[in-house]
């Protein structure tokens, strides 16, 4: 029954996604032509995105070009999703929450934040990029958060993120699927991580990833995995999954699928509340978290969550002790990765 009612969905569903795929592809071919004017900022600019609708590990990928770029003064522009406000924003944490902000920018503000580094908030990121050429103190690099469709910026560096259990050649235009464009949209990469990927990824499914991606793009791909590392409490130490306990596990990403695998894995008793992506958490349901977490002995959630939760009312109206989930971004072997930090540096020299 479930296969039908899909299958009569794509039905009804496919003239708006031929009418959605006319116009992306006419708008991507006015930038081509040149008749959609690019803005080329006198800072070097790498852009981080997918052609889907997200779940690709966009931010903990954002993180991990971070620390691969080798100049001082780094920036990050995007447009925070989910965020209150509409004005552009430098954030600091002293100053703004997730509210202003978005959580994804939060969490990356957090990590990074000091005097080399500025996160701008701002939709529009040919006014961002502007306004950081503005100021006195000089930006040595800037990495667009989401800048694969946002074509108006120029980009030095083109990085298009793909995920491992549902890569782009699979699937289709919205919304019989969640492609933002057409897959011939990879051809605009220079560089293609196929993320979340299983450590044991096999060279043969290595080679079957890159001759399908090779039909769209010639651009050099490489192949990440996610590595988690037990918890964090509040006080950002470290602390040990406990198979004798029992936890509440709270996400509003757009896959939590890899974080069930790792407890299942570490033979971990939990129970999952699930809500939708950069969920906004209202009183009624923090009510019901606290509720559901009198039968548990802690609370897991992840760094983004954690970015909207902790503004709630909940680290001080909950019984039990919450914990962040700590995860890596890894490229399959260390040959990979050295190969990543030497194509970034060629690519932006």
């Amino acid at each position: 029954m479930y296969f039908r009612k899909m299958k009569l969905f794509k039905l009804i569903a496919s003239p708006l996604a031929l009418i959605y795929w006319m116009l992306t592809s006419l708008r991507n071919l006015l930038f081509q032509w040149g008749l959609l004017k690019q803005y080329k900022s006198s800072i070097p600019v790498v852009s981080v995105g997918n052609l889907s609708m997200g779940g690709a590990g966009k931010t903990p990928h954002v993180a991990l070009i971070l620390e691969n770029l080798t100049t001082e003064k780094k920036a990050v522009i995007s447009r925070g999703y989910g965020r209150k406000s509409k004005n552009l924003i430098e954030g600091s944490t002293q100053l703004h929450s997730s509210r202003d902000l978005g959580d994804e920018p939060m969490e990356l503000l957090q990590k990074f934040e000091g005097t080399d580094f500025k996160m701008i908030v701002e939709g529009n990121r040919t006014k961002a990029l502007k306004y950081l050429e503005q100021q006195k103190d000089k930006t040595d690099i800037v990495v667009l958060d989401d800048g694969f469709q946002h074509q108006y910026a120029q980009r030095d560096l083109n990085i298009l993120l793909t995920d491992y259990n549902k890569p782009f050649f699979t699937d289709f235009i919205v919304p019989t699927g969640t492609l933002r464009e057409n897959r011939k949209g990879a051809k605009r990469a220079d560089i293609i991580i196929v993320t979340k990927c299983p450590k044991n990824l096999s060279v043969e499914k290595q080679n079957y990833l890159k001759n399908k991606i090779d039909q769209y793009s010639s651009a050099k791909i490489f192949f990440s995995l996610i590595t988690y590392h037990g918890l964090i409490n509040n006080q950002n130490k470290t602390e040990t999954l406990n198979p004798n306990k029992k936890y509440l596990l709270v996400t509003s990403i757009a896959n939590p699928s890899s974080i069930y695998e790792y407890l299942v894995e570490n033979k971990i008793h939990f129970a999952a509340k699930k809500y939708s992506d950069h969920h906004n958490f209202s009183k009624k349901e923090i009510k019901d978290i606290i509720k559901k977490s009198e039968n548990c002995d802690a609370l897991i959630t992840t760094e983004k969550d954690w970015m909207r939760l902790k503004e709630t009312e909940l680290p001080n109206a909950i019984a039990i002790g919450i914990f962040r989930l700590k995860i890596e971004i890894q490229f399959i072997n260390s040959e990979q990765s050295t190969n990543f930090k030497e194509q970034i540096k060629s690519q932006l020299i």
